[in-house]
């Protein structure tokens, strides 16, 4: 078994250069929501460095996931992250970056990158690197949607894999060609198993599988699971070290940071993953090579199959009925069986002992972001929010505004609105944590007041940025609804600004609801949601590192649409209707 650790040190011996068993570092990453750290109430979504710092010594590295959703290379600086970053990093950490999705998005003028700007956006983070002494390393992004070439916009051809490529070729510094891994794992290895991939990997749940998506979700060409991003971060290591091996591009001072680097990543283990049947046709997980100490889910989905437990390869029973089971990685290789009626009896299968310390410190991946306790709770959603509307938010005291909270008029809902000032540069800012992503939200705005034109305003949610018409309601006691379609939201803490446009400011505004749950002001908790029945989480008996994901069956929310027989939603029938005043706060 130490022929394990034996072999991550090669490439090191291949670069004859001499490694310090004691230099200790911060990775820093930061990229897109393909990376992005994200909350439990948002598992099993998950990025890719959220998990990387497994793969790590931990006793060595420390790892700064910096990555967001919804950014592209440009608005990561222009937000002034990557200055953020820079001011907490030391010459000797190293900067992993990875952006491109988002960068080709040519339909959110917000986020989007022209191809011909794209190396040189990439180029300020490693001219950033540079100055501060900080080893860059460039990533490209993952492979999306089953095609090699997942940048093709139209009759555009935008290669972010090809730039990023080229920018590390001119730099001489690593490149980890994520993008033709994850095509080459997804379209060699899972060539013939499609559903693994966007049931097992990407995040496509259906409904009732997992506590935090008791309705489903059909993201199975974007983000992914657990299971995927850990995946990722596998891919990744073994790139970083083939690039130690083969990339003769290299400076010699990126040659030698690399061997550090390389030198603290932990020996991996085969975990194989098989069933009892001799003729099994469902899903099952397929075999991993993680490090000790990382997380790792069991799971089968049986094809008429009747499922009865799990067993390790000494036939211990790990769960019993149940198609998951999550867990900590041993230091040894590793078979796990799906028992399944009918099948062959258990049979031990001889193994190595357990590595001494296989189980030490992992490395600390960036903190889960947390929520500031500091709002006023009495601005805090306490009631059962409609189904429609499952995220209702009162806006009557920003944490940052022009203009005065009051409650002089009648109608309002919660503590009262806020009253923007007349003027063509009022604002207000709130603090918004999402437990869930979306595409395609649906943002409500209730709002009133007396007049003759419009009051219109931009409204900002996290990085994207909408034009809106507040028509007069004809009194400032008659409230009204507006609407915003497709909005972007990401499951991490944001911004919601309010800007007026014109000279007499905005509409006094009431509160915002999101159509998605778990939506609400940081600080706070997220909403009920009427008729929307809570699922436990069982725990396993095996032991104190098991942790298990278990599949409910929670009916969907109807939420004011029209389902079909077989539970799925029918085109055009989500109700766009208006409601009627304190309709969301049943308090």
């Amino acid at each position: 078994m130490r022929s394990a650790i034996k072999f991550l040190l090669i490439a090191a011996v291949f670069a004859g250069i001499a490694v310090s068993d004691s230099t200790s570092f911060t990775i820093h990453v930061v990229g897109d929501s393909t990376v992005c750290t994200y909350k439990d109430n948002a598992y099993p979504q998950t990025g890719w460095g959220q998990v990387i710092g497994y793969f790590f010594d931990g006793a060595r590295v420390k790892v700064n996931n910096a990555a967001i959703g919804g950014r592209s290379s440009r608005t990561f600086i222009e937000e002034g992250r990557l200055d953020d970053v820079m001011k907490g990093a030391q010459s000797g950490d190293y900067l992993f970056v990875q952006f491109g999705h988002n960068d080709r998005d040519y339909s959110k003028e917000a986020r989007y990158v022209p191809p011909d700007q794209f190396p040189g956006y990439i180029q300020k983070y490693v001219d950033a690197g540079k100055a501060k002494g900080v080893n860059v390393i460039l990533i490209s992004p993952m492979n999306l949607n089953g095609s090699r070439n997942v940048f093709s916009t139209g009759d555009k051809n935008y290669d972010a894999r090809g730039m990023m490529q080229t920018v590390a070729k001119n730099n001489k510094i690593p490149f980890v060609d994520l993008n033709m891994k994850s095509y080459n794992t997804y379209n060699t290895t899972y060539k013939n198993m499609p559903d693994y991939v966007t049931r097992y990997l990407y995040k496509k749940l259906e409904k009732g599988e997992y506590p935090n998506y008791p309705d489903g979700v059909n993201d199975g060409t974007t983000h992914f699971q657990e299971m995927g991003s850990m995946g990722h971060a596998q891919m990744i290591c073994e790139e970083l070290e083939e690039n130690l091996k083969s990339n003769t591009n290299l400076s010699a001072e990126a040659k030698a940071a690399l061997t550090t680097l390389v030198s603290t990543i932990k020996p991996r283990y085969t975990i194989k993953v098989q069933t009892n049947l001799s003729n099994y046709n469902g899903l099952i997980t397929q075999t991993q090579y993680f490090p000790a100490g990382s997380p790792m889910t069991l799971r089968v989905t049986p094809n008429g199959q009747t499922f009865e437990k799990w067993v390790d390869d000494d036939c211990n029973e790990l769960s019993k009925n149940m198609i998951y089971y999550g867990f900590k990685t041993k230091a040894r290789n590793i078979t796990y069986t799906a028992m399944f009626k009918g099948g062959s009896e258990c049979k031990k299968i001889a193994h190595d002992s357990e590595d001494e310390g296989g189980d030490g410190p992992t490395s600390s991946s960036s903190e889960e972001p947390e929520s500031s306790t500091s709002i006023d709770t009495a601005l805090c959603f306490t009631g059962v929010a409609d189904t429609i509307w499952r995220s209702p938010i009162d806006m009557a005291s920003p944490e940052v505004g022009d203009g005065t909270t009051d409650s002089n008029h009648e109608g309002f809902t919660g503590q009262g609105f806020f009253n923007l000032e007349n003027s063509a540069y009022s604002t207000a800012t709130y603090k918004v944590t999402s437990d869930q992503s979306a595409s395609n939200a649906r943002v409500m705005v209730r709002y009133a007041f007396a007049g003759t034109t419009n009051r219109d305003m931009k409204i900002t949610v996290d990085n994207g940025t909408y034009d809106v018409a507040f028509p007069p309601t004809g009194a400032w006691d008659k409230w009204d609804t507006v609407y915003i379609e497709d909005v972007w939201v990401d499951a991490l803490d944001f911004k919601v600004k309010l800007a007026s446009t014109t000279s007499d400011g905005g509409p006094n505004v009431d509160m915002i609801a999101f159509d998605i749950k778990g939506v609400y002001r940081t600080g706070c908790q997220p909403a009920k949601v009427k008729n929307d029945v809570g699922n436990d989480v069982e725990s396993s008996s095996s032991g104190t590192d098991a942790i298990v994901k278990r599949p409910t069956d929670v009916p969907a929310v109807r939420d004011g649409r029209r389902f079909n027989a077989l539970g799925r939603i029918v085109p055009g029938e989500k109700s766009h209707s208006r409601l009627p005043k304190g309709h969301y706060f049943n308090r």
